[in-house]
This record gives structure tokens, C-alpha cells and sequence, in this order.
């Protein structure tokens, strides 16, 4: 009866022991709380990537200045912002003429106006025209025309004398136009053109003007005025 008790007992405390250990591996594997633990982190990775595609569509610009100053090679790469000013302003010199070329569009356009003045002395249109020819062009030398037709026919021209230029600067040009912003004074008195003689008072006028200059030839011509 001993023997039957004691194996009964050995017996119950094995099977405990198997069913203790089974059931722990159970709770482990399947039943318990973190058994999907590794698959949830690998979802919730893959949903945060999505979702922070969805909400950056595009690459923010990497505002972060990685050249090293003391680092020669990166220094090699720095853009002084005086060359930069410097390169600006030869770029927008090569647009500029040069001081020969502006020289010469200053002393044709002196030398226009002069030409102007003198055939006011004329004693007939025909010279009056042949002479304004060799300066002026367009709508404008006819403008001059029309003028000079009113007082020359009648013996009245114009007698000009003491100009002055303040200033004649070529504002633009290429190589068959030419823009002149002119500031200039001169004396003008009534001209017998029967006696050649200055009658009458004396007029000082000043004049300020852009002038429209045109290359024909070798010669620059007056083309357009605007009073300014």
C-alpha cells in the first residue's frame, strides 16, 4: 500500500512539473501580450514611412553649410561677393562705348549744330539745305527747313555767336546709333542777310535736349530732339 502511495505521488508531481512547463511555453508563443511584439514594429515601421511620405512629398533644401573656411580645397570653392561685382561691371562695360568712339559722336554732334548755325547766314533755301545736309536727317533737318523758309526768302536769318557747352555725354550707342543728352547756351541776334549784318537785341538762349544721332557713312547725324 506504501509503494502504490508513493509511485501515485511521484507520478502526479511529473505530470504538474510537464503541464507547468507546457503551459508556460504556451503563454509565451501564442498567448501572451508581446508574442506579436517583432511583426507589430516591423507594421508600425513601414506605416511611418508612408505617412511621412505622404505629409514631405518633396526634399527640404539642406540649409546647412558644410565648406570647412580653413580647408583649402573648400576655400577654392568660396565666391569672393567683390569678383562677383567686379565681373557685373565688366560684363556691363562691354556695353559702353569706347572713349574714342564717344569723342567722336561729341565732336560730330558739336559740329552738327554748328553747321546749323552758320547756314542760318544764308541768302537762299537751296544753300540753306545743301548745308544742313552734311549734319542733319530725317523729319528732323526738314523741320529745320520749314523754319528757315519763314524768315531767309525775306532777307532774315540769324546771326548766332558765344556757345557755350556745359555738357555732352553719349547716354547709349552701337555702331550705327547714337543717343546725346546736350546742355548747351548760345547768343542770337536778327541777321540782314542784304547788309550781312547782326541787327536787333541780343538773345541768350539755354538749351537742354536728347539728341538722336545716326551713322551714315563715316559721318554721325542728327536725326531726332526731345527738350528736356
Amino acid at each position: 500500500m506504501g509503494k502504490k502511495y508513493w509511485l501515485l505521488t511521484v507520478m502526479i508531481f511529473v505530470l504538474g512539473i510537464g503541464v507547468g512547463v507546457g503551459g508556460h511555453i504556451l503563454w509565451g508563443t501564442t498567448l501572451g501580450p508581446n508574442a506579436d511584439s517583432t511583426a507589430d514594429k516591423d507594421n508600425a515601421s513601414k506605416v511611418d514611412t508612408v505617412g511621412e511620405e505622404t505629409t514631405l512629398p518633396f526634399t527640404l533644401p539642406d540649409n546647412t553649410d558644410s565648406t570647412d573656411p580653413s580647408d583649402p580645397a573648400d576655400s577654392a570653392n568660396i565666391t569672393d561677393p567683390a569678383d562677383t561685382a567686379d565681373q557685373s561691371d565688366s560684363d556691363l562695360g562691354t556695353n559702353l562705348p569706347t572713349d574714342d568712339v564717344q569723342l567722336e559722336i561729341v565732336a560730330q554732334y558739336k559740329q552738327a549744330l554748328g553747321i546749323l548755325f552758320d547756314a542760318w547766314k544764308a541768302k537762299d533755301m537751296a544753300t540753306f539745305r545743301s548745308a544742313i545736309e552734311g549734319a542733319y536727317t530725317g523729319e528732323l533737318m526738314e523741320k529745320h527747313i520749314a523754319k528757315a523758309e519763314g524768315y531767309i526768302p525775306e532777307g532774315i536769318g540769324l546771326d548766332i555767336s558765344n556757345i557755350v557747352f556745359d555738357e555732352v555725354k553719349v547716354e547709349s550707342t552701337d555702331n550705327y546709333t547714337a543717343t546725346v543728352d546736350a546742355i548747351y547756351r548760345y547768343t542770337a541776334r536778327d541777321y540782314d542777310l542784304n547788309t550781312q549784318k547782326p541787327v536787333g537785341l541780343e538773345q541768350v538762349h539755354e538749351v537742354h535736349v536728347r539728341a538722336n544721332l545716326v551713322k551714315i557713312a563715316t559721318q554721325w547725324m542728327i536725326t531726332g530732339e526731345t527738350t528736356i
